[in-house]
């Protein structure tokens, strides 16, 4: 049986044992930085309260990790060139090292904040690093298993997070997600060091490096507009109105700059292709969407309703479950069919499990909304792979790997976006249900009113009752704000055309591109 293995093995790269140390290696690196996304949201708020800030700026921590990440992936081909493949993934695994370590020993807010930002970018420049040394080692008939086992690396630790996320902070304390990474990056270090022998010398690499700083600069400076739109009131600020004109001004200098460049640092000529410009459209609000409820429902729901963040990651057990089933399933099926058919299927999963999320009212046991993760799961398995292929459908070579890169930038900036917006919306809609139920004339609840009286000599347990009952309602209205949302976006990826000409390229070499832009 061991005998039958290895040939199998052999048919996949000449030397089984070398292959399988640096699979392990590689993907242990993949599901960390991934891993380190989803697991880290549970534990906002008992992070934030450790660093003595309140937990608006908990979701700086997050969102600005997946700013990051997007904002690493274009530096991929440059470090490629300059340094190789090898060099520059051992580079990024010392540099998550080291902002783990700050991470996990730090007192102070700014320096974690600053480990975080780091820790993204270099997870985001190790992920077209990674996979260029992976393909490398598979056979061109090979391929697509190997690209099968990458896309459950990249789905699985990003579904699978928030469990065992609310697991390590509730059982040993939020410092040891970033303590685990150590010793897990150490062994991938290791084995891509003895594993991966050293590539020829790189040859001259150029980089738009202006062109990338202003675009780090205008997506930085629309992140923290976000950011401190609801700390700050928003238009009534004149600090917001100047951090709006600034983004505004760096954003057309940076798509003046951009359109001019032969090879500039994100090619933004992939607009001009109209499936690309329906994938580029739906991929960022799937993500803004996405991820703002997911964030706003693990953090309030322990912030509003008192969930301890183990219960949050046992309500979201069944989409870690069912979201690598979807991404199978995705993967089997973009490889032969048309991805419209998908996208529509896995926005109206998405659709359904958000209507189910905002049928719900108080009290609320985690039991009790554990099954719509499930549809959730299903939806995001096929949802992000879909739009990646009906953007870069009917594109090949150079042209399509620059469009797998901006999709994945509109990616990553449409997560970063989602959650300080979406708990804007959520924060303005509690006001208002907030004070609507406290409003003796005008209002129908008549069960507020009665309470009122009732708890007369009890003022705080009214109080706490009424903006948990806000609460809900605001979270209601959310999820079927979102709802109606994945339904236009299913519309919307009907909108995309069968290409007159078909990508030359073998389905392992689409699906490579592709598994870029999955989360």
């Amino acid at each position: 049986m061991r005998f039958l293995y290895r040939r199998r093995l052999a048919g996949i790269h000449s030397a089984p044992d070398r292959f399988l140390a640096l699979n392990v290696a590689i993907g242990l690196e993949h599901f960390l930085v991934l891993f380190n996304g989803g697991a880290y949201l549970p534990m906002i708020p008992r992070i934030i309260g450790s660093l003595g800030r309140n937990p608006l700026y908990g979701d700086w921590s997050q969102d600005l990790y997946f700013l990051a990440l997007g904002l690493g992936l274009p530096l991929g081909r440059w470090v490629s060139q300059r340094h190789g493949d090898r060099n520059g993934l051992l580079f990024c695994l010392a540099t998550i090292f080291l902002a783990s370590f700050v991470s996990a020993t730090t007192r102070d807010y700014l320096p974690f904040l600053a480990a975080r930002i780091v820790a993204g970018l270099a997870g985001g420049l190790s992920i077209p690093l990674s996979l260029n040394i992976l393909l490398r080692h598979y056979h061109s008939d090979a391929r697509s298993f190997g690209l099968f086992l990458w896309g459950l690396a990249a789905i699985t630790p990003f579904a699978l997070g928030p469990f065992l996320g609310g697991w390590i902070v509730d059982s040993w304390g939020w410092r040891w997600l970033f303590t685990l990474n150590l010793p897990v990056l150490l062994l991938s270090f290791l084995g891509i060091w003895l594993w991966e022998p050293p590539a020829a010398k790189g040859e001259p690499a150029s980089m738009d490096w202006l062109g990338y700083a202003l675009l780090v600069a205008s997506l930085l400076s629309l992140e923290m507009l976000c950011n401190l739109g609801s700390k700050d009131d928003w238009w009534r600020a004149s600090e917001i109105r100047l951090l709006a004109a600034l983004t505004l001004v760096l954003g057309l200098t940076a798509i003046w700059w951009l359109r001019r460049q032969r090879l500039p640092a994100v090619d933004l000529g992939s607009f001009r292709y109209a499936n690309f410009r329906v994938a580029a459209i739906g991929i960022f609000v799937t993500a803004l969407v996405f991820q703002g409820t997911l964030a706003l429902l693990i953090v309030q729901y322990q912030l509003s309703f008192g969930y301890s963040a183990r219960a949050i990651g046992e309500i979201l057990l069944s989409l870690a479950i069912f979201a690598p089933v979807g991404a199978t399933f995705t993967h089997w099926y973009l490889g032969r069919f048309d991805p419209r058919p998908l996208a529509v299927a896995s926005l109206l999963l998405l659709a359904a499990g958000a209507f189910w999320l905002c049928s719900y009212d108080l009290p609320v046991s985690p039991s009790s909304i554990a099954e719509p993760p499930m549809l959730v799961g299903l939806g995001l398995g096929g949802a992000f792979g879909s739009w990646a292929r009906i953007g870069l459908w009917g594109l090949s070579g150079p042209a399509e790997q620059r469009a797998a890169l901006t999709l994945n930038l509109l990616r990553s900036t449409g997560q970063a976006m989602g959650i300080p917006l979406v708990a804007a919306l959520w924060e303005r809609r509690l006001d208002l249900h907030r004070h609507f139920l406290v409003e003796v004339r005008g209002s129908n609840l008549s069960f507020w009113n009665t309470a009122q009286r009732h708890f007369a000599h009890l003022p705080g347990i009214l109080a706490e009752s009424i903006r948990q009952h806000a609460a809900m309602l605001a979270f209601n209205e959310i999820f079927y704000l979102a709802a109606w949302i994945f339904l236009v976006l299913a519309l919307w990826s009907i909108l995309a055309r069968v290409p007159r000409e078909r990508s030359t390229e073998s389905v392992a070499e689409q699906t490579a591109i592709a598994e870029l832009v999955e989360p």
